[in-house]
């Protein structure tokens, strides 16, 4: 996927964002898009996405912290 454009409402699902986070994020220029009509058009490219090897670590740092979690929780009961 080299870029792809979507509606403002994809985006939103997406990244699980609210209207106006997405629209100030537009407006401030940290996101591209197009104004088609009364619609917006938000520019995807691959710097949005996460490489496996970030995601990797954040997946690590997640288990190791519900593992926490769930000792903790043995102690306190």
């Amino acid at each position: 996927m080299d870029q792809e454009w979507i509606s403002l409402n994809e985006y939103m699902r997406r990244n699980k964002m609210g209207y106006e986070t997405v629209v100030k994020l537009m407006h401030s220029g940290k996101l591209e898009y197009q104004k088609i009509g009364k619609q917006y058009k938000i520019k995807v490219t691959d710097k949005d996405l996460v490489t496996r090897e970030e995601y990797n670590k954040v997946l690590e740092r997640a288990i190791k912290a519900e593992t926490k979690l769930e000792n903790i929780e043995k102690i306190l009961v």
